[in-house]
């Protein structure tokens, strides 16, 4: 399936190369055969190469065996906490309320919380099966690390304080786990926005985390090389955990330990039907800043690990981590050429939108209605309703997510890159 999907991707980007030489000839009148090599690549034929090496991937995607556990093993919840007063108690009653035959131990490592979220689990009767670790706010790494000390079992998943899980989420993520091969440490949860009804805002963010982020996981799962296994809900081997020191302090703490696991010759996967629901930003402030650490964790997972000259990264890793070298020049051209292509096809002018741009743009679409069916035949499995989206969000999302926030993107790989103070 790999082979396949790379070769025909391949074969895409060269006709492609060939049959638009004269667009890139029309350009370089313009701006200079530089730029004009820039602007076709990154607005076109990159994008086109990654939408279909995608499509194709997810089409061509075989039948999951059926596999089932004589057992299903004790599992311990990291739950790192901070201020979670208004979140904190819904997701220990999630937790609470799983279909799990094994054991469920729960940490919740307080990281100085100063609002009452301490005070309110106190007052919880949480049981025996649930400790609380109080300590001095450090971070979220730290905070993970210390609750780390104290597994005994063999298995470990980590939770966000904001996060709810459906009452399938733990065994479906031990059970994609328990029946990969042995080389797979590390199994990505399904993510979803909880807080969708908040603002025009999340209802954006709806559609990314139901067509951008599912479709991309799904993809990279299919090749046991999900790029990361996020902290608000994934389940890992705790022996491995332990091995490699844990999680680092740093603004991206999940994205550098799936890289350290990758470029150690391990695998990770994603569990497709293992649901949770995460808050996320409810102003466009607050979502730009979101994406500006991410754009910087990516950065920083690339200096921190040398995942692309690791000898022990396997050759589908390799491929899928030097498609994301392509993402801050692509987030360049959408900043600059598509707004300048677009007012001058306003004017008649269809120098920068060619038909290949279009092409892309079907390409896209395309890939969208296949991410949605995939996405409801699994919901339908679950017998998983979620509540209907805002149409007017999917055509802003369609046509503007990118855009917008392309600039918070490239504010967050420059800081990286020149070494600015880290905000979280």
């Amino acid at each position: 399936m790999f082979l396949i999907s790379t070769m025909l991707s391949f074969v895409y980007l060269i006709c492609a190369i060939f049959i638009n030489i004269n667009w890139i000839n029309d350009i370089a009148c313009y701006f200079g055969y530089f730029l004009s090599i820039y602007i076709v690549l990154f607005i076109a034929l990159i994008p086109g190469f990654i939408y279909l090496f995608m499509l194709i991937s997810l089409l061509w995607n075989k039948k999951e065996k059926k596999t089932n556990n004589k057992k299903e093993e004790d599992v311990t919840i990291l739950i790192p906490m901070y201020n979670a007063e208004k979140s904190i108690q819904e997701t220990i009653e999630s937790i609470k309320k799983q279909k799990y035959c094994g054991n469920v131990y729960v940490t919740i490592i307080d990281d100085g919380s100063t609002d009452g979220s301490l005070k309110l689990l106190k007052s919880m009767n949480l049981g025996p099966e649930i400790t609380i670790l109080e300590l001095e706010h450090k971070g979220k790494a730290y905070a993970l690390n210390e609750g780390l000390k104290h597994v005994k079992t063999e298995y470990t998943i980590t939770v966000d304080s904001d996060t709810t899980l459906h009452p399938l989420a733990v065994r479906n993520i031990m059970h994609q786990l328990l029946n990969s091969n042995k080389k797979t440490v590390a199994t990505a949860g399904c993510l979803f926005v909880k807080n969708a009804k908040k603002s025009f805002i999340t209802k954006l963010q709806e559609w990314d985390y139901t067509l951008g982020i599912f479709g991309v996981k799904l993809y990279q799962g299919n090749y046991n090389s999900t790029l990361v296994a996020q902290g608000a809900f994934s389940a890992y081997k705790t022996k491995i955990l332990k091995q490699i020191g844990g999680w680092q302090n740093c603004v991206g703490e999940d994205i550098v330990l799936t890289w350290e696991l990758l470029s150690k010759g391990y695998e990770t996967n994603f569990a497709k039907n293992a649901i949770a629901f995460t808050e996320v930003p409810e102003t466009f402030q607050k979502l730009g800043h979101q994406r500006k650490r991410w754009a910087r964790s990516m950065i920083e997972a690339f200096k921190r690990v040398k995942i692309i000259t690791s000898k022990n990264l396997n050759f589908k890793s390799k491929f899928l981590m030097c498609l994301n070298v392509f993402f801050p020049f692509i987030d360049l051209a959408l900043l600059i050429f598509i707004p300048l292509g677009l007012i001058l096809l306003a004017f008649g002018n269809q120098l920068l939108i060619g038909w290949l741009t279009l092409l892309v743009i079907f390409l896209g679409m395309l890939l969208c209605l296949v991410i949605e069916i995939k996405r409801k035949n699994m919901l339908r499995e679950m017998e998983c309703k979620l509540e209907r989206r805002s149409i007017l969000a999917f055509i802003f999302y369609v046509l503007l997510y990118a855009f917008i926030l392309a600039p918070y993107c490239l504010i967050g790989y420059i800081s990286e890159l020149i070494n600015s103070k880290k905000e979280w």
